[in-house]
C-alpha cells in the first residue's frame, strides 16, 4: 500500500465513544474520529461502516447517520437484525470501525421545503431525526409532519426528544401504531402535536393529518412499507415520482 493509500485508511478509522440502548432491538453507536468530508456531510446522509473482526475487517454495511451534522460525533442508530448489526451492542469504547462516506442524496434540498411530510417505517426513522435534529440546531421554521409507523410502542426510540422537538419546532408526530388496537394511555396531555393511530399507515391517515399534493414527501422504510405509501399517496394525489425515497446506492 503507498503512503497516501495508509494515510487514507487511517483517516477512516473511527472509535467508538459508547453504545446506548435506544430500544429493546435497537442500538445508537457514538464515533469520534477527524475527517473532514465528515464534518461537511448533509442531514439525511450515510456511511458504509466496517467494524473489526478477528479474522480481520467485516464486509462494509450502510447505515444512514442520525446525528446532525453540526455533531462533532458521528451517531447510528442501528436495529438488530443479523449477525453483524448484532454485534453493535458488543462494541467496546475505542474500538476501531471503518467508515467511508458521506454517501447519498437524500433529504438534500430538504431545507428549502416550506412544507415537508417526512414517512418513515421502524428504523427508516434515521434519516429524518438527522434531518430534525438539524432543524433543531438552526431554528428552522418549516412545517413538518413526521408519520412514523412501527408495531407496538415499544419499537419506538428517542419519543421523548420528538416530543420536546415539537415544542421547539413546527412539527407534528403521527405514530401509527399496526399491533395496537388501544392507542389512548399513550397520549400525553402535555405535547399535543404528538399524535397517535391505530393500525397501518393509510390514506385516510395521511388525509386527516393534512397530507396534501403540494407537500414535498420523503419516505423511508422497508421496501413493502414504502410500496404501500406511495400506493395512498397515489390516491391521494401526489405523484409517486416526485416522493423522494432513500435507496442506499453505491
Amino acid at each position: 500500500m503507498s503512503a497516501t493509500g495508509e494515510n487514507q485508511d487511517r483517516k477512516n478509522i473511527w472509535r467508538v465513544v459508547k453504545v446506548v440502548p435506544e430500544s429493546h432491538d435497537t442500538n445508537s453507536v457514538y464515533l469520534e474520529g477527524l475527517d473532514e468530508g465528515f464534518a461537511r456531510r448533509r442531514a439525511g446522509q450515510y456511511a458504509s461502516i466496517r467494524i473489526m473482526r478477528p479474522d480481520g475487517w467485516s464486509e462494509p454495511h450502510p447505515f444512514t447517520i442520525s446525528a446532525a451534522p453540526e455533531d462533532q460525533l458521528l451517531r447510528f442508530t442501528i436495529k438488530k437484525a443479523g449477525k453483524f448489526t448484532s454485534a453493535i451492542p458488543d462494541l467496546m469504547p475505542g474500538a476501531p470501525v471503518k467508515c467511508m462516506g458521506p454517501l447519498g442524496v437524500f433529504c438534500k434540498d430538504i431545507d428549502t421545503r416550506p412544507s415537508i411530510v417526512m414517512i418513515a417505517g421502524g428504523v427508516g426513522i434515521t434519516p429524518f431525526l438527522s434531518v430534525l435534529r438539524h432543524f433543531r440546531n438552526i431554528g428552522a421554521t418549516n412545517k413538518v409532519t413526521l408519520f412514523w409507523s412501527n408495531k407496538t410502542m415499544e419499537d419506538v426510540f428517542a419519543s421523548d426528544e420528538l416530543a420536546e422537538m415539537t415544542t421547539a419546532l413546527n412539527l407534528q408526530v403521527v405514530h401509527c401504531l399496526s399491533r395496537e388496537d388501544d392507542v389512548i394511555h399513550y397520549v400525553r396531555q402535555e405535547y399535543p402535536k404528538i399524535l397517535l393511530e391505530a393500525g397501518r399507515l393509510s390514506g385516510d391517515v395521511l388525509s386527516r393529518h393534512g397530507v396534501t399534493p403540494e407537500a414535498a414527501v420523503y419516505l423511508c422504510g422497508p421496501p413493502p412499507m414504502m410500496e404501500s405509501a406511495l400506493e395512498e399517496l397515489q390516491a391521494l394525489g401526489v405523484d409517486p415520482a416526485f416522493v423522494e425515497q432513500e435507496k442506499f446506492s453505491w
